[in-house]
């Protein structure tokens, strides 16, 4: 019988690449940005950083953070995802590590529709309700007055359906909707179904007329999914 001794043994070793600082595990499914974190500068929220000076010394483009670039509206975002005391709205939102530096997000921003009109707002969650990451897969830049019919009110209305609130009277229930930031009534019902009915039709009409309105201005996913919104009493 042949004998083997412990060095005949072959052993597989397996190597992540390394990139820019990062070693690549590409069994995660995400997209990595080109420049580590540096290890000798403060992160922003414990997580962003801004390459750019980096950027700057290899000859390679980069954005500048000052008035009228996308730095506001990162710095926003890495603020409702990573402060110490976030809004409930945002106690599971994080940012997509490609995105924790400013020039990938920067880049990606940059070339989106509307994204530097005076009312552009990111969004994270109009393409899908139950999206709580920022990435270029799930976010839109969409005008301040599509953002708002998308929002989730539930902590501020408590058990009443989306659209819906007991009259001044204490009796009935009446029916409104913010269109065009102004807020309308829609009618005074004694029965919570019919009020939200109501509430439901007409979201559905004036979604259907912001999609018209802002056709080849924004994302196209964003008209589409206006043109399909309808809510549900449970929302």
């Amino acid at each position: 019988m042949q004998q083997h001794s412990i060095n005949d043994i072959t052993r597989t070793i397996r190597v992540h690449p390394c990139v820019a600082g990062h070693h690549l595990d590409y069994t995660l499914g995400e997209e990595l940005p080109l420049f580590a974190p540096p290890k000798d500068e403060r992160l922003t929220y414990g997580f962003g950083y801004n390459s750019g000076r980096r950027r700057k010394a290899m000859g390679m483009p980069f954005f500048k953070t000052g008035k009228g670039t996308p730095y506001k509206t990162w710095h926003n975002m890495m603020r409702r995802a990573y402060a110490p005391k976030k809004r409930p709205a945002y106690e599971d939102c994080s940012v997509c590590r490609k995105w924790w530096d400013y020039q990938e997000f920067a880049a990606w921003y940059s070339v989106q529709p509307y994204a530097f009109e005076d009312d552009a707002e990111l969004d994270k969650d109009i393409l899908d309700q139950l999206n709580t990451v920022y990435s270029p897969e799930h976010c839109s830049v969409v005008p301040k007055l599509i953002n708002q019919i998308f929002r989730n009110t539930r902590s501020r209305r408590g058990r009443l359906p989306i659209g819906v609130s007991v009259a001044p009277s204490g009796v009935g229930f009446v029916s409104s909707l913010s269109m065009l930031g102004k807020r309308v009534e829609l009618g005074k019902f004694s029965d919570i179904s019919d009020a939200f009915k109501a509430y439901q039709s007409a979201h559905s009409d004036y979604c259907i007329e912001l999609a018209e309105k802002y056709e080849g201005q924004i994302d196209e996913r964003v008209i589409q999914r206006l043109r399909t919104c309808s809510r549900h009493i449970r929302d």
